[in-house]
């Protein structure tokens, strides 16, 4: 009897025009955002693999230099793309693409995508991951709000009933009926997505996506199943199918455009972000507070004469300026660390704020989780910071370690180092977290997302078996 139901519902659904029209749009529209990621993944990969080889040939051909010069000179390191994010490009565009590395500074993602974008564009841009999260469940909603309002004003509902048929029943055909044409959508779409990811990010990437891949397809799964619960719950409590419609669309406008920027603004009030020139100041200031070069360098030498017991710097086993070189770096490294650290620490507590949010609004679960897979969150974006900093700090030290081992020679701004030292620091090489790491900053995302669904299966056909057939 489920199986008739069901196949009931399909049938009218597939030859309903609105439909029709509705899911060609809907296909059209993911299908285009689908193959326009996957290009633009594409573009981005070859061009970050190109300024990585012409940021390594440039820093192995830079010619005689004095090491410390050669820190200033620095190098980018460029935050590769996981394949997912061709799906889903999350804060990428805001956050930044690479990262100029040098001495005495810790510099913060440059480059960022939407700087460059039109107004139009930063408005919003049609991704696979909008179409999923937006334009997804507004045609559930279509699909549903009249499965049993529609019914009922039919003066169907009660003779269906009559015929031996539970309430329990209908609705779990009638969410199959719902479900059926969403597939027929859906399937069809991913495999393009699969097949343009195959042939674009090649069959090694495609493996090793599959697991964030599962993750991002449950998650979205989920959400689906949500919709489709709450359809049905509006519909068989509604009093018309205008009403389920205008309650259910009420529902969508909230979850899909008033809850994000909601939460995003409860986020900024309850943790501020300093901005761009106090963040500045403050490391200025405090790296100030340690001295100035000239002052610490005469302190220095003092120190040494005194502990290698010489009445003259030059009888000194090191150059003083060499080791107040490399102190002061480790001083820089860990002010510039420490604001760092508190600035990242509250993004993080902002993103908490975020997920926390899909208590009110599973969208914000979806997109959650969605960017953790697609590697385009903040929490991956600190993991690359990391990564990067990490780098520079073996970048400079390589180089100042080649000045004190030099020993005291006087001139010691006028040594010249060559491509033999250049190359003692290796090429930057990052790898992306696993899907578990990336699972463990989003489980309130994962926790809130479960208790929707649940919520969504225990509450349907207890909600439906409760509504009036009249």
């Amino acid at each position: 009897m489920i199986t008739r139901i069901a196949r009931k519902e399909f049938t009218e659904m597939i030859r309903d025009g609105r439909f029709r029209w509705a899911a060609a749009i809907i296909f059209t529209l993911l299908t285009i955002s689908m193959l326009t990621g996957w290009r633009q993944h594409v573009e981005v990969k070859r061009q970050q693999t190109t300024a990585q080889e012409s940021q390594r040939a440039f820093w192995l051909n830079q010619g005689a230099k004095n090491p410390h010069g050669a820190a200033h000179y620095g190098v980018y390191a460029f935050k590769p793309q996981l394949a997912l994010a061709a799906v889903d490009k999350g804060l990428d565009p805001y956050l930044g693409v690479s990262q100029f590395l040098e001495a005495h500074k810790q510099n913060a993602a440059q480059f960022r995508p939407v700087e460059d974008a039109t107004p139009l564009a930063r408005f919003g841009e049609l991704t696979a991951a909008t179409t999923l999260q937006v334009l997804i469940p507004l045609l559930i909603i279509l699909l549903g709000y009249s499965a049993f309002a529609g019914e009922r004003e039919g003066r169907t509902l009660r003779q269906l009933l009559s015929l031996g048929v539970s309430k329990t029943q209908l609705t779990l055909g009638k969410a199959l009926g719902v479900a059926a044409p969403l597939l027929l959508l859906l399937v069809p779409a991913t495999i393009i997505g699969v097949i343009a990811m195959a042939l674009n990010a090649g069959a090694q990437s495609l493996w090793l996506s599959l697991p964030r891949l599962s993750v991002m397809a449950a998650a979205y799964l989920a959400y689906f199943a949500i919709f489709v619960g709450l359809s049905l719950i509006v519909s068989a409590r509604a009093s018309s199918a205008r009403t389920a419609l205008l309650v259910l669309l009420g529902f969508w406008f909230i979850n899909s455009l008033v809850a994000a920027r909601l939460v995003t603004d409860v986020a900024k009030a309850a943790y501020p972000v300093p901005t761009v020139v106090e963040f500045k100041q403050a490391i200025a200031d405090e790296i100030r507070g340690h001295g100035n070069w000239e002052e610490n360098v005469e302190k220095k030498k003092k120190q040494l004469m005194a502990e290698y017991k010489v009445t003259d710097a030059k009888f000194l086993p090191v150059n003083a300026e060499a080791v107040v070189l490399d102190e002061g770096e480790k001083i820089d490294t860990q002010v510039n660390e420490k604001h760092f650290n508190r600035l990242h620490e509250i993004y993080g507590q902002q993103q908490r704020v975020y997920q926390f949010g899909a208590g009110i609004a599973p969208l914000l679960a979806v997109q959650s989780l969605s960017m953790g897979m697609a590697g385009t969150d903040f929490a991956q974006h600190r993991h690359f910071a990391r990564a990067a900093e990490q780098y520079r700090q073996t970048l400079v030290n390589t180089l100042n370690q080649e000045m004190l081992a030099k020993g005291n020679i006087e001139a010691i701004w006028d040594f010249k180092a060559d491509r033999t030292l250049w190359e003692k620091v290796p090429a930057f090489d990052y790898t992306a977290p696993s899907t578990g790491w990336a699972l463990s900053h989003h489980w309130v995302a994962l926790l809130l997302l479960a208790a929707w669904l649940a919520a969504a299966l225990i509450a349907t056909p207890l909600l439906v078996r409760t509504a009036r057939i009249d």
